[in-house]
């Protein structure tokens, strides 16, 4: 399975609802695709998320999407980076 980053916009700002139903009827086209949702981060003002899928690859989140008719500005695979080099001084 590969990591892929779900970047997305709202204008207006999404609401609570509105969230809600599109996590609702996005669940069928994810599930059957086997993608795995691993996180959001929604921002404070609530005009942008990113999410942390996984999935086969890009285009089936995609599609997932598409299918699901969920918005989304970029879909992109990943590489997680979670360690720092020492920074010598």
């Amino acid at each position: 399975m590969a990591l892929i980053v779900v970047e997305t916009t709202y204008d207006p700002p999404i609401d609570q609802a509105l969230w809600d139903e599109l996590a609702e009827q996005s669940a069928p086209c994810l599930s059957e695709r086997n993608i795995v949702w691993k996180r959001t981060y929604l921002s404070r003002d609530r005009k942008r998320s990113v999410c942390e899928l996984e999935a086969a690859d890009a285009e089936t989140v995609r599609t997932a999407y598409q299918r699901g008719k969920v918005p989304y500005d970029q879909i992109w695979s990943a590489e997680l980076i979670d360690s720092m080099p020492a920074v010598i001084s």
